[in-house]
């Protein structure tokens, strides 16, 4: 660990810092077999290792203009009103697709058109207990025809409804959630197909260019998680029923339009909440001092917290002192959480800058708060202490503040917390990552707040002076 250079004289206290560091330099430099014929030991009792709890941490709230939501693996739908992010509202533009031509022999016979949605059984978020009014709409544009999607897009729809239901969902015990479509466009599907005018997905796209399914405005329940990636055979699908009625038997069978294509649209109305004082400017962040004394983060509609330890850098002044370990503890506001709000599982570290934008390294990919000594980068899971009724993340930050205090410059910038890490290759590295396709969400009191949930656990030795 190097530190600046101050003018210190010749006092006692330099001149065992100079042994200790003699001592370290002369083990390097000898042989097995030498000997060494004198060596002043340090006193033990002259160095005191220290802690401290008192340390400055500044928070703020920064709200993204984007998140890359195009090619998830899990489709979002849901509308809730959350008392402290607002209305929090998710829908899925998809596209199913035909893998070959479709076709169905002349003595079949019509059943149904069915839009089979698979529960994603490991996600859900908000209030299972209450009912869903959702609703299809046959899309107006191919969703293909751009190439990149955002939480803020969207694709132009019919307002007229080809298939709704009311359910009050069991992600956990179901597997699938099936919705009748209009019978006017399953039959259209079903002739085509029995003429021989279903031979490509381009014949389907014209007829189906895409769906969405939308959550009621006036829905309060959950968000769930659907599938509609791979395995192919386990996954979102249109389907097309129809049977054959033969002398010997009555044969069912169906042609399955599966999704290739999806992205998730997810908006939060903040109005009414503290968040509705958000910049617009993402270069700018909301101090908590202006926000009720709490930062936010909440995944899906890219809102992050911004932490910085804005007067740390004075230790550099306190002379012949080092900083040995840095914690910092993140401890939920008790009163945002609930069964049906809870917490992430895990949380992760990243660099930004003074103007919120993330520190990057020669690939382009997100630096991390890394630990000490590994590289790895910085997270905590979320500890539940039964012996002291305490819950909180705790996040080893010895690299950080080793940086600012090495730092001739003082500009190290701070780092936010997020609910996942970022893809680690391509272009859109937020795509697919657990922060693009949840709505998991964290609200923390800032040093001044009743119920503080931030602090730092700094760790320190210190020559004692005379």
């Amino acid at each position: 660990m190097k530190f600046k250079s101050y003018s210190l004289g010749k006092s006692s206290i330099v001149h065992k810092l100079l042994i200790i560091v003699a001592f370290a330099f002369s083990l390097t430099a000898c042989e097995w077999g030498d000997q060494i014929e004198s060596l002043a030991q340090p006193n033990p009792d002259d160095f005191a290792v220290l802690s401290t709890d008192t340390v400055t941490i500044k928070l703020s709230t920064i709200g993204t203009d984007s998140l890359m939501t195009g090619a998830a693996s899990r489709m979002l739908l849901g509308n809730y009103k959350d008392p402290y992010f607002g209305k929090v509202r998710t829908m899925s533009f998809f596209q199913p697709t035909l893998a070959s031509s479709a076709s169905v022999v002349q003595e079949a016979e019509y059943d149904s058109l069915i839009l089979s949605l698979r529960y994603d059984n490991s996600y859900s978020y908000g209030d299972t207990t209450k009912p869903m009014n959702l609703t299809v709409h046959r899309l107006l544009t191919d969703i293909l025809d751009k190439s990149a999607y955002w939480n803020h897009n969207s694709t132009a729809y019919d307002p007229t409804p080809i298939g709704k239901v009311t359910i009050v969902p069991r992600p956990t015990t179901t597997s699938l959630l099936k919705i009748r479509l209009s019978d006017v466009l399953g039959k259209q599907i079903f002739e085509m197909a029995k003429n021989n005018q279903l031979t490509s997905n381009a014949d389907w796209i014209n007829l189906v260019k895409g769906l969405v399914v939308v959550p009621a405005a006036t829905d309060n329940g959950p968000v769930v998680g659907f599938k509609w990636g791979p395995p192919v055979a386990d996954t979102t699908s249109v389907q097309l029923h129809y049977h054959t009625p033969l002398a010997s038997e009555f044969k069912k069978d169906s042609t399955v339009f599966r999704v290739t294509a999806s992205y998730n649209q997810t908006l939060g109305d903040h109005a009414g909440t503290q968040l509705a004082k958000l910049p617009e400017n993402t270069r700018v962040s909301l101090p908590s001092s202006q926000s009720g004394n709490q930062a936010f983060m909440q995944a899906g509609a890219g809102v992050m917290l911004r932490v910085d330890l804005p007067y740390l850098s004075n230790f550099k002044f306190a002379q012949y002192t080092a900083i040995n370990k840095a914690y910092l503890r993140v401890k939920p506001l008790k009163a945002s959480i609930s069964n049906a709000f809870r917490v992430p599982p895990v949380l992760y570290l990243y660099r930004v800058d003074k103007n919120n934008q993330f520190y990057t390294d020669a690939n382009g990919a997100p630096l991390a708060v890394t630990l000490l000594g590994t590289g790895g980068g910085v997270s905590s899971v979320y500890f539940n202490d039964l012996i002291k009724n305490e819950r909180y993340y705790r996040f080893d930050i010895s690299s950080f503040a080793t940086e600012i205090m090495v730092s001739e410059s003082n500009d190290v910038g701070g780092f936010v917390i997020r609910s996942s890490p970022f893809g680690s290759s391509g272009t859109f590295r937020e795509a697919g990552s657990q922060f693009s396709m949840t709505v998991d969400r964290l609200v923390v009191g800032d040093q001044q707040n009743a119920d503080k949930g931030v602090e730092l656990e700094l760790y320190y030795t210190t020559v004692k002076s005379k």
